[in-house]
Parts: structure tokens; C-alpha cells; sequence
């Protein structure tokens, strides 16, 4: 059975005793450590989380604007923290699947005013990159930053099983578990990426050759004195050419014949521009080539001017 803390009656002293059985004040004042406080706040923020996106999007469908309905959905956290605490005897709904609640180191009721303020510790806590929260596991009484600031603590009103405390626990560990995932995940998804953009910069380079070609039969084995001339009657745009050692540029890097090996574009003598590489001088031995003027490589160990 659940014994709610017990408060001096009216007109006592605020360091007068609380009256409690003894079995009431053995459970009330074992502070609750920071894995079974971590766990209670990780349950809050999931569904803190739930709401704020479910009442976001009630608010947008109803017309609300985006701006109201984000400030909304911020406040609703701050609510839960702030009325829940002073309405349900200390505790979240975190903190009663985990039978912990918070409660003055006074035994005075909570207030509207002090959860505020120790919702605000929380984020302190937070930017102090999670300290504020850590030293609950160092303090005497596992208190953290934001009860020091309330002048709070975190108590053990319940005694609950062993399935359940593990439940609680194990939700503490959910950001550490994301933060693997997404360590191990994010360089694949980044190397993905990283093949598919070189995938579209290849079939760019093809497009520009074909349009170049083409051009070239209908103009009398001329090559257009530029890029930009085989829009829109070969090529509806140049296309642009996004590499990762360089930034995403659709512009066209004009050559004289001093580029050219022969028939193809001396690597050597490329300025590595990011660009499209285009010699556009009639005399050259490689005039019209169309090339990536980058001398890095891709994913392949291969470099882009060689393509």
C-alpha cells in the first residue's frame, strides 16, 4: 500500500517532526538512486514526447499557426513537470512506475513555484552537458543539481518488484543504447550518401558528353563555344555537380589546348576547381572534352578528372 509523505499540521514549526510510522519513514527516506531516476525521467520524456507530436499535429490540422503550435507543444513539457509533481503527491508517471516521488528535504508540501523552478534546474542540468543529473549517483542523498535548486529530493515511497525496477533501469540505458546505434549506423549512412551523390555526379558527366555529342552532329563538327549553349535545345540546364571535397557548383571551368595530353586532359595541369572541366578552345588536340575538374578520388580510388 502507498503512504503519501506526511506534513506538519497547521502551525507547527517547519523543523518540526513528521509524523510517520516507522515502516512509512523506512521507505520514505531511502533516497532513489540515479539509475532508477534515470529511468523514471527517460519514461517522462518519452511521453512528454508523444503528447508534444500528437498536440502539435492537432493544433496544425485544426489551422493553429506553426509557430503557436510549437510554442504549445513546449509548454505542455514545462506543464508536465510543473502540475503534475504538485497534483499527484510528488511523482510523474516515471516516478510512479518507478514508486519514487519527489519531495521537500523539509517535508513541506510542493509548490506550482518550486517545481517551476526545478524544471529550470533541469536545464541547467542539460547544459552543463548532463552533469547537473551525474552527481545524483556522488551526492549523499542522490540529489542533483535541480533538487539543490528546489530544495528537492528524490524518495523511494514504493516498494516495487523486481521486474519492474529492472523495466525503469533499463530505460535509463535507451539514450546510450541510440548513441551506439547511431555511432555504428551514421558513417554507413554517410558513405551511402557518399556513393549515391558520386553515382549522380557520373551520370551528370555522361549527360553533359551526350548533350556535347549531340550538339557537335548538329552544328557541322562543331563543338559549342561554351557549356551553357547546349541549353535547352540538348540539355535543359547544366546540371550541377556536387563532390564532397568541394562545394556543390553548377559553373563551368573553360580550358585552352594546354590542358591537353593528346586526345585526353593532362591531370597535371587541372586547377581543381570542383567543377565541370570544359576545353573550349578550337585548336586544342581535346577540344569539346567535358571532364570533373577534381583531382581527388572517389570511392573507387579512382580520380574524378580521370573519368
Amino acid at each position: 500500500m502507498d503512504i503519501p509523505p506526511q506534513t506538519p499540521g497547521p502551525g507547527a514549526p517547519l523543523d518540526a517532526p513528521v509524523p510517520q510510522t516507522a515502516a512509512a519513514a523506512a521507505v520514505e527516506l531511502v533516497p532513489a538512486g540515479f539509475w532508477i531516476r534515470g529511468g523514471a525521467y527517460m519514461i517522462d520524456g518519452a511521453l512528454i514526447i508523444v503528447g508534444q507530436l500528437i498536440l502539435f499535429g492537432f493544433l496544425l490540422l485544426v489551422g493553429i499557426p506553426k509557430t503557436v503550435a510549437n510554442l504549445a507543444s513546449s509548454l505542455l513539457g514545462i506543464a508536465y513537470f510543473v502540475w503534475l509533481p504538485v497534483s499527484n503527491s510528488g511523482q510523474t508517471v516515471g516516478k510512479m512506475a518507478a514508486g519514487i516521488a519527489i519531495m521537500r528535504t523539509d517535508g513541506a508540501p510542493l509548490t506550482y513555484l518550486r517545481c517551476l523552478g526545478r524544471w529550470l534546474g533541469y536545464l541547467l542540468s542539460s547544459i552543463t552537458l548532463g552533469l547537473g543529473f551525474v552527481i545524483a549517483a556522488f551526492t549523499g542523498q542522490k540529489r542533483a543539481l535541480h533538487d539543490y535548486i528546489a530544495d528537492t529530493r528524490v524518495v523511494f515511497i514504493q516498494e516495487i518488484g523486481t521486474a519492474r525496477k529492472t523495466f525503469v533501469i533499463l530505460a535509463a540505458f535507451v539514450p546510450i543504447l541510440f548513441g551506439i546505434a547511431a555511432a555504428l549506423a551514421i558513417p554507413k549512412f554517410i558513405r551511402l550518401a557518399d556513393i549515391a551523390g558520386e553515382g549522380a555526379a557520373r551520370s551528370s558527366l555522361v549527360s553533359l558528353r551526350s548533350a556535347a555529342a549531340a550538339y557537335y552532329g548538329d552544328n557541322n563538327g562543331k563543338y559549342p563555344a561554351q557549356l551553357s549553349d547546349l541549353a535547352p535545345k540538348h540539355l535543359a540546364h547544366i546540371p550541377a555537380l556536387k563532390l564532397k571535397d568541394h562545394p556543390q557548383s553548377s559553373e563551368v571551368a573553360a580550358y585552352e589546348g594546354s590542358v591537353c595530353a593528346g586526345a585526353a586532359v593532362d591531370p597535371t595541369k587541372i586547377r581543381d576547381t570542383g567543377r565541370w572541366g570544359y576545353v573550349s578552345d578550337p585548336a586544342a588536340t581535346c577540344h569539346g572534352t567535358v571532364f570533373v575538374d577534381c583531382v581527388h578520388v572517389d570511392a573507387k580510388q579512382k580520380q574524378w578528372v580521370s573519368y
